[in-house]
């Protein structure tokens, strides 16, 4: 009756990651809505506004906080090597998202240059003056380490799961192995049989 136990402390563990991985996700999704970059492009009557949302100037975080939350809910379902898999793509997804959210705070500039080249109407526009940039970026950067960070958790605990895992199997088998050795000694017939043999039923 025992035996269920270490299941149940199991799963009480990956609960609190997988729900820090699934905020993780939805923090770098939301994130990605509002604007992250803002400044001015020369246009033919002077110049206009411009506006990039995280989803324009990030748009693999946003890829890859949906492919984490998708990764979530495949471990709530998956087997348990359905569900390292998945502890995988979640690091690989939220270092993903990381280094996706910063790319605005390195090069702003970069991020306005599709609308830039919308309001310009030509191909070579360019920003002038300041470019504003939003903390937003930071808020997925967050999201992303988040993610990352609950699944190293899950990949970790999944690799200690195995060694007791391995240890019971060996317990096992040295108690069978004692067990059939046992009735050797007590059955008197079965020690005649191997004294007759030239074995040593003593040992």
């Amino acid at each position: 009756m025992s035996a269920p136990v270490p299941e149940v402390r199991r799963r009480s563990r990956r609960g609190p990651l997988l729900l820090l991985a699934a905020v993780g996700a939805v923090v770098a999704l939301g994130a990605g809505a509002p604007t992250w970059v803002s400044g001015r492009a020369a246009t033919a009557t002077g110049t206009a506004a411009v506006l990039a949302s995280g989803r324009d100037a990030a748009p693999v975080a946003t890829a890859l906080a949906l492919v984490s939350l998708a990764a979530v809910v495949a471990s709530t379902l998956g087997r348990r090597a359905a569900r390292l898999v998945a502890a995988l793509v979640l690091v690989a997804g939220g270092a993903g998202v990381l280094a996706a959210s910063t790319g605005p705070l390195r090069e702003p500039t970069a991020a306005l240059t599709a609308p830039a080249r919308a309001a310009s109407g030509t191909t070579q526009a360019r920003v002038e003056g300041a470019v504003d940039v939003a903390p937003w970026p930071v808020v997925s950067a967050v999201g992303g380490g988040l993610v990352a960070l609950a699944g190293v958790g899950l990949v970790v605990g999944a690799r200690r799961r195995d060694v007791p895992r391995a240890a019971g199997r060996y317990d096992r088998d040295a108690r069978s192995g004692a067990g059939a050795a046992a009735p050797t000694r007590d059955d008197p017939a079965a020690a005649w049989d191997a004294l007759s043999h030239g074995d040593d039923p003593t040992r």
